[in-house]
């Protein structure tokens, strides 16, 4: 299987837009109108925004991470019966829920149990096929969630917390039928897996057996609590980068090109914070010491989204483990049908998993496209000219005689990357925090409109890159 064949498909996280309708100011949270001509001071900016956002983000975040330490510390310092550290993970990971979703969070309880009914049920008839069953059930469930709950405001806060829960009965589902696991898990192995609190409110999706791995032999020293501490520094840079930095650097008014990318960059800032931040609480939590390398676990890599050397690369380091989930359970299981079928079936689970929402599969089925042609593209140029411009960097001893270090080879990969970064800026633009409509999930006028505004231009060059594909 080619690298294009692997690496196409990831997610696109819950976007946190940052946006008001058609460029109009709107996210300037931290000052008054009146206040911009005059501008914000350093000193005010830090008053203003930057203090109250690290103070009410930690107020939230430090609770999740204690838990996670306490559950930590209660079942894996020393050895406990095996039913009471599952009852200790799925009950912490319960009070996390209760305290970000309050009532809500029943529905992802129902979701979680009703689940587990019907896998054991089809266990006792299938010996197969429990995946794809279980991928149909789960999808089917979220739709009918998002179509029926009363409101829509409280689907969309628990949204990304279903689509993990989700994630984890899939997995189980699949592992099981690829023999991967012997049985299905009891009851209370089941739910200590899916509500683990170091997984459940920001994730990052995690397999059962990753979850069974925290308990052998657990590691502690100082080279844990420096991995936490560093990934919870980022978390709340890319936090005020978001929330503030970016707004402040960049004002309205600015070139529009600018502003998109200001405020792409700044919903891709709110990804990146709820991905270290998921980071921190799953290796507080103890995973990641299982791995060769200890305490290695990623969640995201920003330096490979803001100064990408393709858009494939992109979708794979935007959310590893979703690229991985994607991968494992939903292309390959696919692959036989063929590989379009493979990836038109990877774009339609990753949507259909965050809901029905016009502006995540525009964006979704705008990336497939784009990686597709960026891929066929520099795979075409890089047999011509026998340079090393593909997608992914080459080996070390590939056939190719021009190699990565030559000026010609060096322009060609920061041009399709400066292409990369004009998409990523054009995909970004729609994501609205300071929109009303936001709580509710876009609309496809909404997306239009961004778009528009942007005279389509990203789909142009993707068009006229293929053309130009067509005719080399």
């Amino acid at each position: 299987m080619n690298d294009f064949d692997y690496d196409l498909f990831d997610d696109v996280d819950d976007m946190n837009p940052v946006y008001d309708d058609l460029y109009m100011p709107g996210a300037n949270l931290w000052y008054d109108d009146d206040d911009v001509e005059e501008g914000v001071k350093v000193g005010e900016l830090l008053e203003l925004c930057i203090e109250p956002t690290v103070r009410d983000g930690f107020s939230h975040v430090g609770k999740l991470l204690l838990w996670c330490f306490l559950f930590r510390a209660s079942t894996q310092l020393v050895e406990v019966p095996a039913l009471l550290r599952h009852a200790v993970s799925a009950g912490t990971g319960l009070l996390v829920l209760h305290h970000f979703f309050r009532a809500t969070m029943y529905y992802i309880i129902g979701f979680a149990v009703v689940s587990y009914i019907i896998l054991f049920s089809i266990s006792c008839f299938l010996h197969k096929y429990r995946g794809p069953v279980m991928g149909f059930v789960s999808i089917t469930f979220l739709i009918i969630s998002e179509l029926f709950l009363p409101s829509k405001v409280e689907w969309h806060k628990i949204r990304g917390a279903q689509m993990l829960i989700a994630m984890k009965v899939i997995s189980v589902a699949f592992d099981t039928d690829f023999g991967a696991l012997q049985c299905l898990p009891s009851p209370a192995e089941f739910a200590g897996y899916l509500f683990c609190v170091g997984t459940c409110v920001f994730g990052p999706w995690v397999s059962y057996r990753d979850y069974i791995a925290i308990y052998t032999k657990p590691l502690w020293d100082m080279k844990w609590l420096r991995k936490i501490l560093l990934n919870i520094l980022l978390a709340f840079a890319f936090l005020t980068l978001s929330t503030c930095w970016v707004q402040w650097l960049i004002p309205d008014g600015s070139w529009r090109w600018w502003m998109a990318y200001r405020d792409s960059f700044s919903f891709r800032s709110s990804h990146y914070f709820v991905s270290f931040l998921s980071e921190a609480s799953a290796i507080v939590s103890g995973f990641g010491h299982n791995r060769d390398e200890p305490w290695s676990m990623s969640v995201t890599k920003p330096q490979f989204i803001e100064i990408p050397r393709s858009l494939v690369q992109v979708v794979v380091y935007w959310n590893i483990p979703m690229h991985c989930w994607l991968k494992n359970y939903v292309f390959r299981t696919a692959k036989p049908l063929g590989s379009f079928a493979a990836i038109l079936s990877t774009y339609a689970v990753s949507s259909l998993l965050h809901g029905l929402n016009f502006q995540l599969a525009a964006v979704l089925l705008s990336l497939g496209a784009y990686t597709y042609v960026e891929y066929v593209l520099r795979l075409k140029l890089a047999t011509v000219f026998g340079a090393c411009i593909q997608v992914r960097p080459c080996k070390k001893d590939c056939s190719h005689r021009n190699k990565e270090k030559r000026l010609y080879v060096i322009l060609a990969n920061v041009g399709f990357g400066i292409i990369s970064m004009l998409h990523l800026s054009y995909l970004g633009v729609m994501f609205d925090m300071s929109s009303k409509i936001q709580e509710e999930g876009y609309n496809y006028t909404h997306t239009l409109a961004k778009w528009s505004y942007l005279s389509y231009a990203s789909h142009w060059v993707a068009l006229g890159t293929y053309i130009f594909y067509l005719l080399i």
